[in-house]
This record gives structure tokens, C-alpha cells and sequence, in this order.
């Protein structure tokens, strides 16, 4: 699932977080401010518009389909005839060359952010993959959650190299706590995959999308506990059977169908109650299940 975002800043200097998550393969997407979402469409395959007001400016997140790739852009309406716009056009005519030097100068600071920003994390993870492509080592890390707000929480890990037990902060980010490389929701003492540098051990990743074996079977106890949950009057061993049967179809991504089986595409649109659906409807898993759980049935029957 790609996810992107921008700021908005506002009359009084407040900042608005807009973010975009589409998914290329399902086309759902989802347009959030802050906290709250603003718009949510399913199958999006072509070009596409969406409007919407931050305050009282119009804006516009433009879709265009080139080819095989989308693209996607953040735009302020400043033609429209919207109450905001009747009273920048009047003082563009008052003070145009004023505002002319203003937006010039703020649209460079801006821009020079942007830029150093994507630079600097460019760098970042520039500089660990070629201190691993020169030597490396793997270790079984330790996700550490550290929450900073209502809305934020940062990811980060230890593992041990040689007798140095180290921490690192994660250069992914995710506010849900689920990852694009990994399906189910994090938590704390979560195992995965780290690559260290032989040389400086310090310079590291950790591997979101290769849990670690045990990981692997936590996962499953949490999508059965999850079922168990909203399924209490299951035969006795099914729910083991199902979540067994479902993980040989497709991996963890099975797992997060079942664990977010109540969960609206709103909140997540890679798993939820739509493609827990689409899992337990299909004739080749429903013949699978047959053959693999069909005595647990007859046994609770009889």
C-alpha cells in the first residue's frame, strides 16, 4: 500500500497533516486530516479528483493514471469563487508585488525543506544498505514501542551483537501500527530479522517483513485468540484448524484477514471485514477446509 502526505499550515500557523493510502493492487483508498477521514473509495483504477475544505480553503488531491503508475498531487484552489478567494484577489490587487516577494520567499523555504528532508532520509538509509552490502551480520531483534502522543508512537528494537546488547530507532513510521512490509499490527517484543554491520554493528535494520519462526507462531495464537473471541460457539479445535488452514493459503496475510475480520476497510484497507469475507467464501479454501477440518464438525455433532 503506498501512503502520502503533506502539510497544510493555516491562518494561524496551525499545521494540517493531510495523508493519501491507495492500494495499487485492491485501488481502496483512503484521505485523512489529522485524525479524522475525509474521504473513502473503493476500486480506484483511473484518474480521479477529490475536494475538500481545510478551514475555508479549497483544495484538491489529484489521481492521474499514467501508463501502469498513479500519481498523486496535493493542490490549493486559489481560482475558485469561494469566499477565501473573493478576499485574496482583492489584495492581490492591492499589494501584488508584496505578495509576489512573500509567496516567493516562502514558497523557496518550503521547498528547501522538502528537499533537504527527502535528501537527508535518502542519505540515511543510503548509507546502511552500503555499510551492509560491505559486510553483515543477522541477529533476532526486539520491537521497542515508546508512545508520544494520542496519535504517534515510535518504533524502535534492540538486539545483541557479540556481548552488546543495541538499540536502534526504526526509520519506518506507521501511526496504526501497521506496517506495509508486514500485515499484522505490531506490538512490544514483537521478533524480527536484523542485519548489523560487522564493522559497526550501531549501523542496522531491522527486517519488518521476516518475523522470526516463534514471531511467526504469535501471530497465529493472536489471529485464534481473535476468532475465538468473535466466534465463542466454534467446534472445539476449528478455530486452530481454520487459522492453520488459512495460514498454508497465504501466509501472514491470511492471518491479518482473520485477525481484522471486524474491522471496517476504512481503518485498514489491505485486511478487513471485506476480505475476511472474500477468504471464507472462496470454493478452493471452503474445499480445503472440508479436507482439512471437516472430522472436527461430525465430532462436535456427534
Amino acid at each position: 500500500m503506498n501512503h502520502y502526505t503533506w502539510t497544510y499550515v493555516g491562518d494561524a500557523g496551525r499545521n494540517y497533516r493531510v495523508g493519501l493510502m491507495y492500494g495499487p493492487k485492491t485501488g481502496h483508498l483512503l484521505i485523512y486530516i489529522g485524525s479524522k477521514i475525509v474521504q473513502v473509495d473503493f476500486k480506484v483504477f483511473e484518474s480521479k479528483e477529490y475536494t475538500f475544505f481545510i478551514e475555508e480553503e479549497l483544495v484538491h488531491i489529484n489521481l492521474e493514471r499514467r501508463g501502469n503508475e498513479m500519481y498523486f498531487t496535493f493542490n490549493i484552489d486559489k481560482e475558485a469563487n469561494t469566499p477565501r478567494n473573493q478576499v485574496r484577489h482583492s489584495l492581490e490587487r492591492k499589494y501584488f508585488r508584496h505578495m509576489l516577494i512573500f509567496l516567493g520567499v516562502m514558497g523557496v523555504l518550503v521547498a528547501g525543506v522538502v528537499i533537504f528532508g527527502r535528501n537527508a532520509k535518502k542519505s540515511e538509509t543510503q548509507r546502511i544498505e552500503e555499510a551492509l552490502a560491505e559486510g553483515s551480520q543477522e541477529a533476532t531483534g526486539r520491537v521497542l514501542l515508546k508512545k508520544l502522543d494520542a496519535n504517534q508512537t515510535e518504533i524502535s528494537y534492540e538486539f545483541v551483537a557479540g556481548t552488546e546488547t543495541i538499540t536502534s530507532k526504526s526509520l519506518i513510521q506507521s501511526e496504526p501500527l501497521i506496517l506495509l512490509v508486514n500485515p499484522m499490527p505490531l506490538e512490544p517484543g514483537d521478533e524480527c530479522r536484523v542485519r548489523y554491520s560487522t564493522r559497526k554493528p550501531r549501523i542496522n535494520q531491522m527486517l519488518f517483513s521476516e518475523p522470526m519462526p516463534r514471531q511467526v507462531e504469535i501471530y497465529k495464537q493472536r489471529a485464534i485468540a481473535k476468532h475465538n473471541l468473535l466466534h465463542p460457539d466454534a467446534p472445539s479445535g476449528m478455530t486452530d484448524c481454520f487459522v492453520q488452514t488459512a495460514f498454508e493459503r497465504d501466509s501472514l496475510r491470511a492471518l491479518a484477514d482473520i485477525y481484522f475480520q471486524d474491522t471496517k476497510p476504512g481503518y485498514n484497507l489491505e485486511h478487513n471485514l471485506e476480505t475476511y469475507a472474500k477468504l471464507t467464501t472462496d470454493k478452493g479454501f471452503l474445499a480445503k477446509m472440508e479436507e482439512k477440518c471437516g472430522h472436527l464438525i461430525k465430532l462436535d455433532k456427534g
